[in-house]
C-alpha cells in the first residue's frame, strides 16, 4: 500500500484571528518544483458551527472570483475531515496594523507621501471588487465591510493586497446572536453601519477614509474602551482635525480626506476609484517621490524585527496541521462562476 501523497507541508504558524489561523505551507506541483502559499484554517471550536462554516465556504467561493493584484489570490478550497481550509497566495510581508503599531513604538509617522500611496492602492483593490461582474454581466455588489489595517497585508515587493473578502460582512451580522463568533471591527464602520442600516461600497469607501486618518495621524479614529463605546463614536461620526496633530498634512489632502468621511454617503466619494483618483492628484501635487520600492524597504525592517523564535506549542501545532493535510481533497463547488452553485449576491443585499 502506497503513503498518502502529501500536497501541503506546514512551515509555520503566521497568524491568528477569531474565527481562523493561517500557516505559511508549501504546496507540492511537478517534482522539484514547489510554491508558497497560506493556508487558512478554521478553528477547532468552530468546526462544528454549521452556520459559521457556510459563511467560510461563502468566503471561499467569493475568492475564487476574485483575480486583482490589490487582492490577495485564493488558489484551493480543501477539507481534511472535519477541518476546512482555503488556500491563499502567500504575501511575504507584514500587514498594516503591524506597520502602525511599530511607527508607534518609535514614536513616529508615515510619510504623508507613504499613506497616501498606500491608501491609493487599496482604492484600487476595493474598485475592482465593487465592480465585479459574472460571466454574464450581472453585477455581484461585492462590498468588502472589514477594511482595517489589519485586512491590509504589505509585502517586500511593495505590494499592497487586501484580504479577508466576503467573511467580514456576516461576521459583524452574526456577532449580535452568536457568541461563539467574533466581535465585527466597529471602530472601522461606517455611520450607516454602526446604526444597523447596512451598507454599499460608499461604506467601503468611508473605512479606507479612516484607515487613510490612523496613517497619517497615528491616532485611532473611532477606539472605544468597549463595542460600545466604538459603535457610539462611529454612529456620531466626529472627525478630529488631521493636520492639528500632523502639520505636514496639506489643506488639499484633509479635503480629500474629509469627504471620504462625509457622515452621509451621497456626500462622500460614491465610488473607491473617485477617492483614488482625488488621493492620486494630491500626491502630485505633494511632488516627493513614492514608489513600491519604498514601501517594500520598510516593510523588510519591520518583518524582520517581528520574526521570533517559534515556540515548542506551536511546533507541535504545525505537525498535526500536516498530518490533516494528509488527507486534505479539493472541494467541488460545482457549476462554474458563471452559474455558482450558490448565487454569490444573496451574500451582499
Amino acid at each position: 500500500m502506497t503513503e498518502p501523497q502529501q500536497k501541503y507541508q506546514v512551515l509555520r504558524r503566521i497568524g491568528e484571528g477569531g474565527m481562523a489561523e493561517v500557516y505559511l505551507a508549501e504546496m507540492r506541483c511537478q517534482p522539484g518544483y514547489n510554491k508558497r502559499v497560506a493556508l487558512k484554517r478554521v478553528l477547532p471550536r468552530l468546526a462544528g458551527n454549521e452556520r459559521f462554516l457556510r459563511m467560510f465556504l461563502d468566503e471561499a467561493r467569493l475568492g475564487l472570483l476574485l483575480n486583482h493584484a490589490n487582492i490577495v489570490h485564493v488558489f484551493d478550497v480543501g477539507r481534511a475531515g472535519d477541518a476546512y481550509f482555503i488556500v491563499m497566495e502567500y504575501v511575504n510581508g507584514i500587514n498594516l496594523k503591524e506597520m502602525l503599531k511599530r511607527q508607534a513604538e518609535r514614536q513616529t509617522l508615515l510619510p504623508v507621501e507613504m499613506s497616501v500611496f498606500l491608501a491609493i492602492e487599496i482604492c484600487r483593490g476595493l474598485d475592482y471588487a465593487h465592480h465585479l461582474i459574472d460571466r454574464d454581466g450581472t453585477p455581484l455588489n461585492v462590498v468588502h465591510h472589514d477594511v482595517n489595517p489589519a485586512n491590509v497585508l504589505l509585502s517586500v515587493n511593495g505590494e499592497v493586497k487586501l484580504v479577508d473578502f466576503g467573511l467580514s460582512e456576516a461576521a459583524v451580522h452574526v456577532e449580535r446572536t452568536d457568541p461563539d463568533i467574533v466581535r465585527g471591527k466597529f471602530g472601522y464602520l461606517s455611520p450607516e453601519a454602526a446604526y444597523g442600516m447596512g451598507g454599499d461600497a460608499r461604506s467601503d469607501v468611508y473605512a479606507a477614509g479612516i484607515v487613510l486618518y490612523e496613517m497619517l495621524t497615528g491616532t485611532r479614529l473611532f477606539e472605544g474602551k468597549t463595542d460600545i463605546e466604538a459603535i457610539q463614536l462611529a454612529r456620531a461620526a466626529e472627525i478630529p482635525r488631521p493636520s492639528e496633530v500632523n502639520a505636514d498634512i496639506p489643506r488639499a489632502l484633509e479635503e480629500v480626506l474629509y469627504r471620504a468621511l462625509a457622515r452621509e454617503p451621497q456626500e462622500r466619494f460614491q465610488q473607491a476609484r473617485a477617492f483614488g483618483r482625488a488621493l492620486t492628484d494630491v500626491l502630485f501635487e505633494l511632488g516627493r517621490p513614492i514608489n513600491a520600492f519604498a514601501i517594500g524597504g520598510l516593510v523588510e525592517v519591520v518583518r524582520d524585527e517581528l520574526r521570533g523564535e517559534r515556540s515548542e506549542r506551536a511546533a507541535l501545532i504545525e505537525l498535526m496541521i500536516e498530518e490533516e493535510l494528509l488527507q486534505i481533497d479539493s472541494l467541488d463547488f460545482g457549476p462554474g462562476p458563471a452559474e455558482p452553485l450558490v448565487d454569490p449576491r444573496r451574500w451582499f443585499k
